[in-house]
C-alpha cells in the first residue's frame, strides 16, 4: 500500500514539474543531456550565455561553452504559464525543480542593465491593442492565423489566446527589422494558457490546437531572432504551471525621475570582507576591554601593586 501511493506521488511531482525547452543556440554554446537544473538557476542559464558571471554557483552540466570569445549577442525567452510542458522539434528540454523558473529571469533583466543592455519584460495578458519595447511598438495582426477548433469570436478565452499568438508573431516581425546586434539584449515574453485551459477539455481538440499554435509562434520566432542577431541568439521556452510571483507596491505616488524602477542599492563585491572585520574586530575588542575590567576590579591591592603605589601617600616620620 505505502509503495503504491508513493509511486502515485512520483508520478503526480512528475507530472506538474517545470520546464526549459532550448530551441536555439549558437556554436560557441552546446546544450546536451537532460539533466535537472534549479529553477533559481535558469537566470544564469541565460546570463552565462551571454558572458555574464554566474550568481548561484552549480553542478549543473547541461551547458558547455566552447568558444568564449563569440558568446551569445542576446537572449529571447517566452514563458508559457499554466502547462508544464511543450513539445518543441529539435529543443533541448531540461526538468526544473525547486520552484518556478519564471520568477529568477528578474535577475538576468539586472545583468543585462549593468553590462548596459536593452532589455524588456512583457505580459501579453495585460497587452490590449499594442504593446511598447525598446525596439518599437507591436500591433497584433488579429487575422494572421485563423483557427480551426478554437472559436474566437464566440469564446473570449480563445480570443485572448489567439492575441496572444499575434502579438508573438508581431514581435517576430519587429525582431528582423529593428534588433540592434551591438549590445546583449534580453527579451522575456509571458504567455498564459491558464483561460484555455479552463475553458476547454485538457484532450479536446481545442488545446491540442492551442498547443500547435504555441509552438508554431516559438518557431517563427526563433527563426526571427536567428536572422536578427545573426546566429548569436540564444532562444528558450519556460513551461510554468505555478503562478508567478507578484509584488506589491510599497508606496503610492509618482516615480522618482532619477530612479524610475525603484531598484536596490548595489553593493560592493568587498562589502561582506569589510563586513566581517568590522563585526570580528569588533567582537574581539568587547571580549578584550572586558577581560581587562575583571582583571582590575580582582587585582589584589598590597604593596607590589602598581595602583597601591600610585595612590598611597607616605607617612612621615617624627625624630
Amino acid at each position: 500500500m505505502a509503495r503504491a501511493i508513493f509511486l502515485l506521488f512520483s508520478l503526480f511531482v512528475a507530472a506538474n514539474c517545470d520546464q526549459l525547452s532550448i530551441l536555439y543556440s549558437p556554436k560557441a554554446l552546446e546544450f546536451h543531456g537532460h539533466t535537472r537544473l534549479d529553477a533559481e538557476s535558469v537566470s544564469d542559464v541565460f546570463g552565462a550565455a551571454l558572458g555574464y558571471s554566474v550568481a548561484h554557483p552549480t553542478e549543473w552540466d547541461g551547458l558547455i561553452v566552447k568558444d568564449p570569445f563569440n558568446m551569445a549577442n542576446g537572449a529571447v525567452v517566452v514563458i508559457a504559464e499554466g502547462i508544464d510542458s511543450l513539445t518543441l522539434e529539435g529543443a533541448q528540454a531540461y526538468e526544473l525543480y525547486g520552484g518556478s523558473g519564471s520568477d529568477s529571469l528578474g535577475e538576468l533583466i539586472q545583468k543585462s542593465a549593468d553590462h548596459n543592455g536593452i532589455s524588456f519584460e512583457v505580459d501579453l495578458k495585460e497587452s490590449s491593442d499594442s504593446f511598447s519595447t525598446p525596439l518599437g511598438t507591436v500591433q497584433p495582426d488579429d487575422d494572421d492565423v485563423k483557427p480551426q477548433y478554437l472559436k474566437p469570436k464566440s469564446n473570449k478565452a480563445d480570443s485572448d489566446f489567439m492575441r496572444q499568438i499575434a502579438f508573438i508573431n508581431g514581435l517576430s516581425d519587429l525582431l528582423v527589422t529593428s534588433t540592434d546586434e551591438s549590445v546583449p539584449t534580453v527579451h522575456i515574453v509571458r504567455v498564459s494558457l491558464e483561460a484555455i485551459l479552463a475553458a476547454h477539455e485538457p484532450s479536446s481538440q481545442a488545446i491540442a490546437e492551442a498547443k500547435k499554435l504555441l509552438s508554431n509562434a516559438m518557431l517563427e520566432l526563433q527563426t526571427a531572432a536567428e536572422k536578427a542577431f545573426d546566429g548569436a541568439v540564444v532562444v528558450g521556452l519556460i513551461t510554468s504551471t505555478e503562478a508567478p510571483l507578484v509584488r506589491s507596491k510599497r508606496q503610492a505616488g509618482e516615480p522618482d525621475e532619477a530612479d524610475p524602477y525603484n531598484i536596490a542599492m548595489k553593493y560592493d563585491s568587498n562589502y561582506p570582507v569589510i563586513f566581517n572585520i568590522i563585526l570580528w574586530f569588533s567582537v574581539v575588542l568587547v571580549f578584550s576591554l572586558f577581560a581587562i575590567s575583571m582583571a582590575i576590579a580582582t587585582m589584589d591591592p598590597g604593596r607590589d601593586s602598581i595602583i597601591y603605589r600610585m595612590t598611597s601617600t607616605r607617612m612621615k616620620k617624627e625624630n
